[in-house]
């Protein structure tokens, strides 16, 4: 009865621990996906806070989100403010944002990209007062505070692809170029590139030139510095970002942590990570089962050993 009752409890901790294993593994992230779309999602920064459906400042929203979209036929970047005139005196009401596409863009493709990023807005941050949604070609934000020139070099996201072999010194010092030739350059948007590697700069607008330049200084070190031996990476802070790739055709694409493709995927990114979580659960479940044979064989070794003891006396 004892042998009985312990095997169940064992088990029931075996499957418990299993579940638990599968949950912690399966925890959300952002990941870049492996499509090399200009409209293709990265990433969003939500605000906790969150503004009343019907208010003044979600029609105002809607109206900025719509002149975002209108304004990309002109321009790759533009920033617009929408007033309230009248609202609630409990809420604020006027709604600072920005649009962003890349330079390498024509106005069709930031368009489309712009599109894109307003309409995933209200799934993606629903409600939210502030939201900083980064496409793998253009960003869209937003606030009720202005933020316009007002310098910001917190890092929202940062991803480096597979390391790099120590013998691949060719590659490692391609790298090396195009990262220096980067932090070099001038302007608010860079590029550059050595053979496979291509490697790509910008500043979000609103910046002064000094601004600019401090931000992405900062932005292409952290790169060079946490992902310079690796096949691609990007760093991403609130105002720049500094990205490269390797064996790509060209800068938009994101880093992998599968060295046989080209940089990230959702595709890739969700293969590895349901292989790690079966790893982890069959080594789980096998270090428990050795544990579990070892504890029973003591159990039955302890019961042997009474029963001898009963027939004795």
């Amino acid at each position: 009865m004892l042998k009985t009752t312990t095997t169940a409890t064992l088990l029931c901790f075996v499957l418990t621990t299993v579940v638990l294993m599968d949950q912690t593994s399966s925890t959300a992230t952002y990941s870049p996906t492996s499509s090399a779309s200009t409209d293709t999602f990265i990433f969003a920064k939500c605000s906790p806070e969150k503004f009343s459906p019907g208010s003044a400042y979600e029609t105002n929203l809607n109206s900025l989100l719509s002149s975002l979209v209108s304004s990309t036929v002109a321009s790759r970047y533009n920033n617009l403010t929408v007033p309230s005139g009248t609202g609630e005196k409990s809420e604020p009401a006027v709604v600072y944002g920005l649009f962003q596409c890349s330079v390498d863009l024509d106005a069709t493709s930031c368009s489309s990209c712009v599109s894109r990023a307003t309409a995933l807005v209200g799934n993606t941050c629903p409600n939210s007062y502030s939201v900083f949604l980064e496409m793998q070609s253009c960003l869209v934000r937003f606030d009720k505070s202005s933020f316009f020139g007002v310098q910001d070099k917190t890092e929202m996201l940062k991803k480096c692809g597979q390391p790099m072999g120590f013998n691949d010194q060719d590659a490692l010092t391609r790298v090396s170029d195009v990262m220096g030739s980067l932090s070099s350059g001038s302007g608010s948007d860079r590029s550059g590139g050595n053979g496979d590697v291509r490697g790509m700069a910008q500043c979000m607008g609103d910046l002064s030139p000094a601004q600019c330049q401090d931000c992405l200084t900062d932005a292409i070190g952290r790169l060079s510095s946490d992902c310079g031996m690796s096949q691609g990476g990007y760093v991403y802070l609130s105002k720049c970002y500094a990205r490269f790739s390797y064996g790509g055709s060209h800068a938009r694409q994101t880093p992998n942590s599968n060295s046989n493709s080209n940089f990230g995927g959702d595709k890739d990114d969700k293969n590895n990570d349901g292989v790690g979580k079966t790893l982890a659960i069959i080594i789980g479940i096998i270090t428990l089962v050795i544990l579990l044979v070892v504890f029973l064989a003591f159990l039955g070794k302890q019961l042997r050993k009474l029963q001898d003891e009963k027939c004795c006396k």
